[in-house]
C-alpha cells in the first residue's frame, strides 16, 4: 500500500478524526506503524491471546468467531474495514482478545504497540479524545444491553441472546449450538425452542440444520 493510500485509509478510522493535515503528517512521520497484509483464511488475532498492540484494519473483510467460556457454542459474524479490533482490551485488567478474527479476503492492517499509543495519547489531544470516546461508547453500549428488559417470549430472548454477543446488531450471523444448550440459555424447554426455530425458519428469517443456525438478517429477526 502506497503512503498516500495508507494515509487516506488511516484517516477513515475514528481515532484520527478531527486532525489537522500538519498534525497527521507529523504522526505518520514519527510513529512506528507496523503495516501487515493477511492472506484470505489467515489469522488476524486469536481469542484468548494477550492484546499487546492496537490493531487497525484498513482494508478487507474478516470473519469474527466468539466461543462461549464453556465452549458449548460459537457465534460467527463478519466485519469490514475500516475497523479497530477490540480497542477496549488494550489496557486494563482483562487485556485478552475475546474474539477470533480471520481474513475472508486479503486484509491490510497496521499495528501500534502500547508505548506508541501512550505517546499519541499524551502528544495529541484529538487522539486522546477519540480514544476515550471509543472505549466509553463500548462500555456504555454493553451497560445498556445488560440492563435491557427480559423479553416475555422465547423468540425475543433468542434475539437478545444474539444481540448481547454480536459486534454489530445487523447482518448475517451463524450460531453453532446444541438445542439443549440453547434451551438452557433461553430458559425454555427444548420443545419450545425447537418450535420457535421452526417458526422463524418458516418466515425465512433463519436456516436451521444440524445444530447450526444461520440468521439471515439480525435487524429483521
Amino acid at each position: 500500500m502506497t503512503m498516500p493510500l495508507f494515509s487516506n485509509r488511516l484517516l477513515l478510522l475514528p481515532l484520527f478524526q478531527g486532525f489537522s493535515r500538519l498534525d497527521f503528517i507529523d504522526i505518520v512521520e514519527k510513529t512506528p506503524f507496523d503495516f501487515r497484509t493477511i492472506s484470505p483464511k489467515g489469522m488476524v488475532v486469536s481469542q484468548g491471546t494477550t492484546c499487546k498492540c492496537l490493531c487497525m484494519v484498513l482494508n478487507g473483510k474478516m470473519s469474527v468467531e466468539t466461543d462461549s467460556p464453556e465452549h458449548t457454542y460459537r457465534l460467527t459474524e463478519s466485519v469490514s474495514a475500516p475497523h479497530i479490533i477490540q480497542i477496549e482490551n488494550l489496557f486494563g485488567l482483562h487485556n485478552k482478545y475475546t474474539r477470533t478474527y480471520r481474513a475472508q479476503s486479503e486484509v491490510q492492517l497496521v499495528m501500534l504497540d502500547k508505548q506508541s499509543v501512550r505517546q499519541l495519547l499524551v502528544a495529541y489531544p484529538a487522539f486522546q479524545i477519540n480514544f476515550y470516546n471509543a472505549v466509553s461508547t463500548c462500555a456504555q453500549s454493553r451497560e445498556v444491553m445488560l440492563w435491557s428488559k427480559r423479553s416475555d417470549t422465547v423468540e425475543g430472548r433468542f434475539r437478545t441472546f444474539l444481540l448481547r454477543r454480536c459486534l454489530r446488531p445487523i447482518g448475517q450471523k451463524q450460531l453453532k449450538i446444541r438445542m439443549e444448550d440453547l434451551a438452557s440459555e433461553l430458559g425454555a424447554t427444548r420443545l419450545r425452542v425447537s418450535q420457535m426455530l421452526a417458526d422463524l425458519a418458516a418466515k425465512n428469517k433463519i436456516i436451521y440444520s444440524r445444530g447450526i443456525i444461520h440468521v439471515q438478517s439480525l435487524e429483521n429477526l
